[in-house]
């Protein structure tokens, strides 16, 4: 007799089920790891195979290159797109020369010997790469190919605080001619170029020079078998406004002053330089703009020459400009004053022409003349009673029933301590007088 079939219990209602279930994940996580390793190999493949045209590439880049022209090698940057197989490369060819002593290309230092050979770089990179392939070689020049009469220019552009400037622009012209930019160092290398001097144009744009100038010719000289250094230094311009008051008499009292130009003049920049108002109208401020911001204290005074500098005091000033920034506030000066009165015998004289004349300051080979026209005291307008330090010659005239009368005298405006005053008294008769006399 069969015994019974025992019944299985409830908690193994399923069992087979989970049996399935642990064998199909089992499965699954070898499948996917067997995938994983044929992905890792598929892809080290591809890898390899880009490698190897990469490789290739560079090889045919550097190939091209020892065919061109040691001319053409010479500060070479190039990049270009190369298809192989449907994938892209990008394939970057430099030249550099490079100095035999040192090995190295040649740097911003003055003094080294003449390049020697050309390096010449092939970088291959592609989507996806994590390293390029980089050959490098030298091309020897031929005997007499490099003439010993030649030099390079070194370039080197830098900011008032002495960080190096990329991507300027040069161009030069002389014996010979070049174009190029400064890298990432500040620094731009023209070599096998012939000796003579060299007229070197920057492009800065938004920068200025130490003169304030973004464009303005460079003089360079290149030496036979030597690298010669030429230093240039760019920075956002500054803007400086400056205020003017003349003293009253000895008294303590002042007023404000017009003034049609400053000068600003710092020890690394030569000359001074002058900037004037719009049209070169006496204004109770100047605006001074396109000032290199230099690290050292500039020295600011009224005038357009070297000779108005009054050498210290309240109408010197002393600033340091920030790069691209306005100095505020204005910066304020005093200037020495001249009170004119211009008369005929004890009467004053009205509508008279004024020239005041620095006998010193020239502009364009001209000494700079100011006008004025006295008022019914026999003055200048009190806010022109200012002038820059220096020495004068004053000249006033008048017309009396169609005769021109006039009067000259020099006079020093050098003091900060009371207005000078000087009294022209205009003729009636004599040799000032006729149609010839009119000032100036």
């Amino acid at each position: 007799m069969t015994p019974p079939r025992r019944k299985p219990l409830h908690g193994e209602d399923g069992f087979a089920l989970i049996e399935v279930l642990v064998s199909a994940l089992v499965l699954a996580i070898v499948a996917a790891g067997v995938m994983a390793l044929l992905q890792a190999t598929t892809h080290s493949a591809a890898s390899e195979r880009r490698h190897s045209e990469a490789y290739a590439i560079s090889q045919e880049d550097q190939a091209r290159l020892r065919s061109m022209r040691l001319s053409s090698l010479n500060r070479l940057e190039q990049t270009r797109t190369v298809t192989l197989d449907g994938n892209q490369f990008s394939v970057k060819s430099q030249g550099v020369f490079v100095n035999n002593t040192s090995g190295q290309p040649s740097s911003c230092t003055s003094g080294e010997t003449s390049a020697d050979y050309v390096r010449i770089t092939s970088t291959t990179t592609w989507p996806g790469s994590q390293a390029p392939v980089v050959i490098q070689s030298i091309v020897s020049p031929s005997n007499g190919s490099l003439d010993p009469n030649h030099g390079t220019l070194v370039v080197t552009a830098k900011n008032a605080a002495s960080q190096p400037l990329a991507n300027i622009g040069l161009s030069g012209s002389g014996p010979g001619s070049f174009t190029g930019t400064t890298d990432s160092t500040g620094c731009a290398n023209f070599t096998d170029l012939p000796a003579g001097n060299y007229s070197i144009v920057p492009n800065a744009p938004g920068l200025v020079d130490i003169h304030g100038e973004s464009s303005a010719a460079q003089p360079a000289g290149v030496s036979a078998g030597t690298s010669s250094p030429l230093p240039l230094l760019f920075d956002y311009p500054a803007t400086l406004p400056v205020k003017f008051k003349y003293r009253v008499g000895s008294s303590n009292e002042f007023k404000a002053a017009k003034v049609d130009s400053v000068l600003v003049f710092n020890a690394l920049m030569n000359p001074a330089k002058a900037y004037w108002t719009p049209t070169k109208a006496r204004q109770e401020e100047v605006v001074a703009t396109s000032i290199f911001p230099f690290t050292s204290p500039d020295t600011v005074y009224a005038g357009a020459c070297e000779v108005n500098n009054p050498g210290s005091g309240a109408a010197q000033g002393s600033v340091t400009l920030s790069p691209g920034k306005t100095y505020a506030p204005p910066l304020e000066l005093q200037v020495p004053a001249l009170e004119l009165t211009v008369t005929n015998g004890s009467t004053a004289v009205s509508g008279a022409q004024i020239t005041v004349t620095d006998e010193n300051c020239k502009v364009n080979g001209t000494n700079l003349t100011r006008e004025f026209t006295s008022n019914a005291q026999g003055h200048q307008a009190n806010a022109e009673y200012g002038l820059p330090w220096g020495k004068y010659e004053v000249c006033a005239s008048a017309n009396y029933s169609g005769t021109y009368h006039r009067k000259r005298e020099s006079v020093t405006v050098q003091s900060l301590t009371s207005t000078t005053a000087k009294t022209l008294s205009l003729p009636s008769s004599g040799n000032e007088t006729g149609s010839s006399k009119k000032c100036p």
